[in-house]
């Protein structure tokens, strides 16, 4: 398999990965939430689990369409309780996915691949949307 490819194929994993992370942590820590500022936040995290689990399966599809293998790595989310904290958490891993996607999406048109590179940019989209609707409640 060509190197730019195989490259290709490792962050489309590591992304597939960062979202199915995403989607445990957002059940986690919608689950936990209380008050009123709580129940904004558990509102926000089901709302954008629905994408989160489009982009897990978009990404999971184009793998095996590039050659490659999905790999699920999941990992344990944090222990938060307090709605700052998990919004804070959250801000984090949007804009590491924000990174990723441009990333890929660079790695993409560099194979060719200018399907891919465009549904990429759409994902970053979609996080920097969620990344704003995160800031917008943190204040």
């Amino acid at each position: 398999m060509e190197e730019k490819l195989r490259e290709l194929i490792e962050g489309l994993n590591k992304d597939m990965n960062a979202e199915l992370n995403t989607i445990i942590r957002y059940i986690r820590h919608a689950a936990v939430l209380k008050g009123i500022p709580g129940h904004e936040v558990r509102e926000l995290l089901q709302k954008e689990v629905m994408d989160e689990v489009k982009h897990a399966m978009y990404l999971a599809d184009k793998i095996v369409a590039l050659g490659g293998t999905p790999k699920v790595e999941l990992e344990t989310p944090a222990e938060v309780f307090d709605w700052r904290e998990v919004l804070q958490d959250a801000l984090k891993f949007e804009l590491e996915a924000i990174a990723g996607y441009r990333e890929r999406a660079q790695q993409a048109e560099a194979v060719g691949d200018i399907g891919l590179r465009s549904t990429l940019e759409a994902f970053a989209e979609d996080e920097t949307r969620h990344k704003e609707e995160i800031e917008r409640l943190l204040g």
